[in-house]
């Protein structure tokens, strides 16, 4: 396995900075194995969608439906295939108090650009 030690140091920073953070790339090039690994070493809650289960696309289409309860680091995964996920995302940051930090994952491309 890749090492990837100085890639999870730059995402710590970056989550401790802003409440949104992307990691985007083509396929296959390691963006949910970084995720995970990294959310291994937190000690705070951690959440995974995956984008791909419908379960997990259900709750992010319908936004009576979005997972306010969520706290720590939310991963979610193939952000890609969710049209409303960025607008959805701005309600959840946007609550008073809010702590929660998320890292969203998905390949590059001209869906990540609505």
């Amino acid at each position: 396995m890749i090492s990837r030690r100085r890639h999870e140091a730059g995402l710590r920073r970056l989550l401790g900075q802003f409440p949104v953070v992307g990691l985007v790339g083509v396929r296959q090039v390691g963006k949910t194995t970084l995720a995970r690994n990294f959310a291994a070493r937190k000690e705070s809650p951690v959440t995974f969608f995956g984008l791909e289960d419908p379960a997990d696309e259900a709750r992010f289409a319908d936004p009576r439906l979005a997972p306010e309860w969520l706290d720590g680091l939310v991963v979610v995964d193939e952000v890609q295939r969710s049209e409303g996920l960025f607008r959805l995302l701005r309600v959840l940051v946007d609550r008073p108090l809010n702590r929660t930090r998320f890292l969203i994952l998905g390949r590059a491309g001209p869906a990540l650009r609505r």
